[in-house]
């Protein structure tokens, strides 16, 4: 192990349970499946989204809950989120800062890149950091680091939604 994580030995070890999902950090009705783990100085969360497609992957919210020791940096770069959350996700093998977009709500960016593979599809890889103040985190958090690929028949704002302000924002989740 390099050391250059302080969570990389237990990503290494520690398997994800599954939850139930008002346990998600996000507000997600749509999610087929939360799943969990603690890596001692963070906690990840895996939210499963419905795929319409028949590209390869899967439509995920991943998504961190980072404490003082380790969050890396105060804002989110691309390569420490990438290299968290296990690399990049197909169709964006070549994603880089110059080729990704932003876009502000009242909880923040959402920094993305879009892809379309072709007829009405629309592939989103999209990274938000929620910090203290914008909204509860998770108890010991500092920030909420997101990422998300999602692949859909429709725009990029519909690909975007999950993350979207009414996901993020707090409240009673949506039903649907």
């Amino acid at each position: 192990m390099s050391g250059n994580s302080p969570t990389e030995e237990a990503e290494a070890l520690t398997e994800y349970r599954i939850v139930q999902a008002s346990r998600a950090y996000v507000n997600v009705p749509q999610a087929l499946m939360v799943m969990e783990r603690d890596l001692g100085v963070a906690t990840e969360q895996r939210v499963t989204l419905p795929n319409e497609t028949s590209l390869s992957g899967e439509n995920v919210i991943l998504l961190r809950a980072q404490t003082a020791r380790s969050a890396s940096r105060s804002r989110l770069v691309l390569a420490d989120v990438l290299r968290q959350f296990g690399g990049t996700p197909s169709p964006f093998s070549g994603v880089s800062e110059s080729s990704l977009t932003a876009r502000s709500d009242s909880h923040g960016d959402i920094t993305y890149a879009v892809t379309r593979p072709g007829g009405s599809l629309t592939c989103v890889l999209a990274f938000r950091r929620g910090q203290t103040g914008g909204r509860a985190l998770p108890r010991g958090a500092s920030a909420l680091d997101m990422m998300m690929r999602n692949c859909v028949p429709g725009s990029v704002d519909d690909a975007l939604a999950p993350l979207g302000a009414s996901a993020f924002g707090l409240g009673a989740p949506r039903s649907g």
